[in-house]
């Protein structure tokens, strides 16, 4: 059995294992170049939530074995695919005639990172052997040296002498350093935000910045706050506050739960999707692969009309996140109930031009901030109902199947 496949059988048996213990697990038990167990091991990092990833890495850096260095390795590479890069992994052991990077990350606008991972910076590092890998993969056509940069991810947050030694080098243009843990801390802001546009601002900090003027961290911050206060607006519909709840009406005698909706829906429809669902924004998640984008959103039910309406705000953002799969889905969560739709991106791409927007009449400008998605609820039928004057589309077939979650996991 695959490890991936005993992490979606038995998570918490699975978590409890120490690093070492989890790599035994996999293939022939030791981290080889082109080897079943660092192809499984490398699975297994990529379907994991990041707390786990993290705890994995401070382990690593805490006690040391023959492998850990290799696993820290594809810890960080993991790390770089979490903050939105196209990563290629390095080899593990340099061999002659192999370039000897430890990862390529490629960001969406073309530029490269060669990645240089190292445990500790109690030894000089010979930044020329470093400098030239960069220079090979330019020469075999891999990179442009002009796009591209230099990253030393080292495992602890006290750096200065390797910081002195890359400011007196004739390399302190094209090298950046950064600790893990401050990797770690990107990535969790990563996964709290939805717009993928602020994403790529952040991984702009990993590249050499040329800081006399200040415009583009400022413009990070408005950026990242901005998205935050776009969140907090699109969670409540601008008709709720003015529509008292009927008696009948089950949040009145409880808050609901909406993350606990979310995540009972998303373990089913990991099963549907025989693959883990990894969390990659505050709404947006992915299957393990990447090849399968998911924006969950969750709502209260009202007592309007026939059966229940519930509400729902998705972001350009969020839309813009969905396009970026060869196949997605929005995932519209009943809190009361559990009942979700799955709804291919191709319906709600129809559906967009005959929504109500925020701000209104907004449709295709620069600040629309979410489209208005009414999902009516009348036994078991769904349906989707877009604005005054134009046709309800039913999608009672993309409800996510109830029973059993055996075999799935999601984060």
């Amino acid at each position: 059995m695959r490890l991936i496949e005993l992490w979606q059988q038995d998570t918490a048996f699975v978590g409890g294992k120490s690093l070492q213990q989890i790599i035994s697990f996999c293939g022939e038990g030791a981290l080889r170049d082109d080897s079943d167990c660092a192809s499984e091991f490398r699975e297994f990092l990529g379907a994991v939530p990041l707390d786990v990833l993290q705890r994995l890495t401070e382990e690593c850096l805490a006690r040391s074995f023959p492998e850990s260095g290799l696993a820290l390795q594809d810890m960080v590479n993991e790390v770089g695919r979490r903050l939105g890069f196209e990563v290629q992994h390095g080899r593990y052991r340099g061999v002659k005639g192999a370039i000897g990077f430890d990862g390529l990350w490629r960001a969406d606008d073309g530029h490269s990172i060669v990645l240089e991972v190292k445990t500790t910076d109690a030894y000089r590092m010979d930044l020329d052997t470093i400098g030239r890998y960069r220079e090979a993969l330019s020469d075999q056509g891999t990179i442009d040296e002009d796009s591209s940069s230099v990253l030393v991810a080292v495992g602890r947050e006290d750096t200065g002498g390797l910081e002195a030694q890359i400011r007196g080098s004739r390399h302190a243009w094209d090298f950046r350093l950064v600790s893990i843990d401050s990797l770690l801390k990107l990535a969790l802001v990563k996964e709290r935000i939805d717009d993928w546009r602020v994403s790529a601002q952040i991984n702009g900090i990993l590249r050499p910045i040329e800081y006399t003027r200040l415009d583009g961290i400022v413009d990070l911050l408005f950026s990242t706050s901005k998205d935050i206060e776009s969140a907090q607006i699109a969670e409540e519909s601008p008709e709720e506050a003015a529509t008292a709840d009927t008696p009948e009406d089950p949040t009145r005698a409880h808050k609901l739960d909406h993350e606990a909706a979310k995540q009972d829906v998303l373990t089913r429809y990991a099963a549907t999707l025989q693959s883990p669902i990894v969390k990659r924004g505050r709404a947006l998640r992915a299957t393990a692969d990447g090849k399968h984008h998911i924006v969950c959103l969750a709502s209260k039910p009202h007592y309007e009309g026939e059966g229940r309406q519930y509400w729902y705000g998705i972001t350009p953002p969020q839309i813009e996140f969905l396009r970026r799969a060869p196949s997605s889905a929005l995932v519209l969560a009943c809190s009361d109930t559990h009942r979700a739709a799955a709804v291919p991106l191709g319906t709600i791409e129809r559906l967009l031009p005959k929504l109500n927007t925020t701000p209104p009449g907004s449709h295709g400008s620069d600040d629309l901030a979410h489209w208005h998605i009414f999902l009516r609820v009348v036994g078991n039928a769904m349906r989707l109902e877009p604005k005054a004057g134009e046709d309800a589309v039913d999608v009672t077939a993309s409800e996510i199947a109830a029973g059993s979650t055996r075999g799935s996991s999601t984060t």
